[in-house]
């Protein structure tokens, strides 16, 4: 039995390097794009590339609608079912793209009146439908655990599009062209992906077209496919917003700041698919250990990204001018606004897939749906007041009321009890002073400090309430369920 409980902790701690790995290496591609953006063209084109970047991230979920969690939660579970569902997939993921290729050319052709912003939306969702086929490849990969697979696919992308970013710098070619590497290295993941699940997995011949099973597998993902919209919505809401209200040089420094907040979400994205077969297994008979290894995780996790902003915001200047030289240090006051919503950013998503994996669809759908309109109606309100800064206080005001409601819907249900009431306690005191501060500053402007503070009170506030970091409960995320 230990010796099998040790095996099972070896295959947790591969598959978690394989997708941290895999998923660094090519998130370190993109970003790398996003720096030669930066320095080689300036903050107007990044806002243009933030642009296009923003819309594709939204429009990317379409074709996934779901499809991709919900495929690695039931082969999780019924690995049989593996062939009907590759290529009940592929039929889905065909409709869909072609739909979101025809509403793209007409949207760009008619409301993009940016040549840079179209261009580069074009080329960003040429990449997304490759993706698409991509993450589906690697859902199975996930549901299987063999995510040593997905980082081969990744390690290959990102060293292709930076090859092919290279070669087009030192040929002096346009935005375009420099951007289209991604394009380039998206082919050759998908194109892997496809490969070895062919050659190495038994999906079998063709599994025609069949209706019933079509609309079963859509209905099932439906809730998932509308959370992850809303959850990138969400994401790219400031962008999107300020892009109708500022000039492409101030939505560059808001992009440069949020890329941080959108790190924390792939981060704690990437965490939780290593670990989400596993957590619907164990959220289909509840237990106590259950409960404890999401404590352990709420806690550890929240511990270690609220002092990871804490540094982020006492360096904000010389982070951005590592990053992206001096063209964005402006972008510091920014940076601090957002600081304080990282380890919301993490406690959120983290939630969401432990209320997927339970299948409570309306905790999770209702919490995304409230997040995304409040967003909507404090980015346009504060956006048009306060530009940047304001969109930025839109996006902390927004997570902190989305954590507050998820915490309670968690103690509702008695999970995570000890990590959950501290974090419920620190969200309610810190929204509530937030709200006084806006309503008496009236500005952005003195939130500096405040945002600091914040940051202390999460990381001051978890050691009282839940104690120091414990190696025996850092080891219950990664052990194997039993």
């Amino acid at each position: 039995m230990e010796n099998w409980a040790g095996m099972g902790f070896r295959r947790s701690l591969i598959n978690s390097a394989s997708i941290f790995g895999g998923e660094t290496v090519s998130r370190v591609a993109t970003f790398a794009i996003a720096l030669i953006v930066a320095r080689r063209f300036g903050p107007v084109e990044l806002g243009q590339y933030a642009y296009g970047l923003a819309l594709a991230s939204v429009l990317l979920i379409v074709p996934d609608f779901g499809l991709h969690l919900l495929t690695t939660r039931e082969l999780a579970i019924n690995p049989e079912r593996l062939r009907q569902m590759f290529w009940s997939l592929h039929w889905i993921k065909i409709l869909l793209a072609g739909g979101v290729i025809t509403f793209v050319f007409v949207f760009g052709e008619e409301a993009v009146k940016d040549g840079g912003r179209r261009l580069l939306l074009y080329v960003l969702v040429a990449r997304s439908v490759l993706l698409t086929f991509s993450q589906a490849y690697m859902a199975i990969f996930k549901a299987f655990e063999r995510m040593h697979y997905v980082a081969l696919q990744q390690a290959v992308n990102a060293t292709l599009a930076l090859v092919c970013a290279v070669i087009a710098l030192a040929l002096r070619m346009n935005l375009g062209v420099v951007v289209g590497s991604l394009v380039a290295g998206q082919a050759a993941e998908t194109f892997i992906g496809w490969h070895i699940l062919r050659k190495r997995f038994g999906t079998g011949t063709v599994y025609g077209w069949d209706s019933a099973f079509l609309r079963s597998t859509l209905l099932a993902a439906a809730p998932i496919g509308i959370t992850a919209i809303l959850q990138a919505a969400n994401l790219r809401v400031d962008v999107l917003t300020l892009s109708i209200f500022a000039p492409n040089a101030e939505v560059g420094r808001l992009q440069a700041a949020s890329w941080f907040l959108v790190g924390t979400f792939l981060c704690a994205s990437l965490l939780m698919s290593v670990i989400f077969p596993k957590l619907s297994r164990m959220l289909e008979r509840p237990s106590t250990r259950g409960s404890g290894q999401i404590g352990s995780l709420l806690k550890h996790g929240t511990l270690f990204v609220a002092a990871g902003s804490l540094v982020i915001w006492l360096g904000a200047p010389h982070v951005l001018l590592w990053l992206y030289g001096g063209k964005l240090v402006n972008a510091a006051p920014l940076l601090r606004i957002l600081a304080p919503a990282f380890p919301l950013m993490f406690i959120n998503t983290v939630l969401v897939y432990v209320f997927i994996a339970a299948r409570l669809r309306a905790v999770y759908l209702g919490t995304l749906g409230l997040s995304f309109g409040l967003g909507v109606i404090l980015s346009l309100c504060f956006a048009r007041w306060y530009g940047a800064a304001g969109v930025a206080v839109a996006d902390l005001i927004r997570e902190y009321v989305m954590a507050a409601v998820f915490l309670y819907h968690l103690k509702r249900r008695d999970v995570a009890h000890e990590a959950g009431d501290a974090l419920l306690k620190i969200c309610l005191g810190i929204a509530a002073l937030t709200l006084v501060l806006f309503a008496l500053a009236g500005s952005p402007g003195p939130w500096m400090a405040w945002t600091a503070a914040c940051n202390v009170f999460v990381l001051v506030g978890m050691l009282i309430l839940t104690g120091l970091p414990s190696r025996h409960e850092m080891s219950l995320i990664l052990s194997e369920d039993s």
